[in-house]
C-alpha cells in the first residue's frame, strides 16, 4: 500500500530532506497518524540510502576546495585570450585600412591614366628625348620580324660551322 495520494510527493521530498517550512510541518503532523505514509517514507529513505555517495577522501576534498577558484581563473584566461585575439584582428584591420588609404589614390590614378598604346605613340613621346638617329634605329629594330627568313639571311655573318651538328646538345655546336 502506497502513501496517501495527496502526500506522495511530500513523502519523497521528506525522505530526501528537501521538504522545508510550513509544508514540512504539515507533512510531519500527517506522518504521525498515517502508517501508509510512514512506510512510504521509510522505503524512500532506504532507496536513497543505496545511492548515497561515500564521504569524499582527503584528496577529493582538497581537489574540491579550490575547484571554484581554478574554474574562474581558467574562464578569465579564456576570456583574456579571446579579447587579445579580437584586439589583434582589430589592429590588423586598422593597418589594412591605413595601407588602403595610403595606396588607394595612387592606384586609382594608375587606373585612370591612359595606357601606352601603339609604337607610334611611344615613338612620338620618345622623340622629344631621343635624337633622330636613335629613333631611326629603334624603328628599324621594331620593324624587324625575328622569324623572318629573309631578315635572318641578310644578317647572317656566313659562319656555317654553327649549322653543322646537333642543335639538341649545346656542347656539340660549339
Amino acid at each position: 500500500m502506497g502513501a496517501c495520494v495527496e502526500y506522495e510527493e511530500q513523502a519523497s521530498l521528506h525522505a530526501a530532506g528537501a521538504l522545508e517550512g510550513e509544508e514540512a510541518t504539515r507533512f510531519r503532523s500527517h506522518l504521525e497518524s498515517c502508517a501508509a505514509c510512514q512506510a512510504e517514507v521509510a522505503s524512500a529513505q532506504e532507496v536513497l540510502g543505496l545511492v548515497t555517495l561515500p564521504p569524499p577522501t582527503a584528496i577529493e576534498a582538497r581537489a574540491q576546495e579550490g575547484l571554484g577558484a581554478r574554474t574562474l581563473a581558467a574562464w578569465r584566461r579564456e576570456q583574456t585570450r579571446r579579447w587579445m585575439g579580437r584586439r589583434a584582428l582589430g589592429s590588423l584591420a586598422a593597418v589594412a585600412a591605413v595601407v588602403a588609404l595610403m595606396l588607394g589614390p595612387s592606384a586609382l590614378e594608375r587606373l585612370k591614366a591612359p595606357r601606352a598604346g601603339t609604337t607610334a605613340q611611344v615613338a612620338g613621346a620618345a622623340s622629344d628625348d631621343l635624337d633622330a638617329e636613335t629613333l631611326a634605329a629603334f624603328e628599324a629594330w621594331a620593324g624587324l620580324d625575328p622569324l623572318d627568313a629573309d631578315a635572318l639571311a641578310a644578317s647572317w655573318d656566313g659562319d656555317d660551322d654553327m649549322m653543322d651538328g646537333d642543335f639538341d646538345d649545346p656542347g656539340e655546336a660549339l
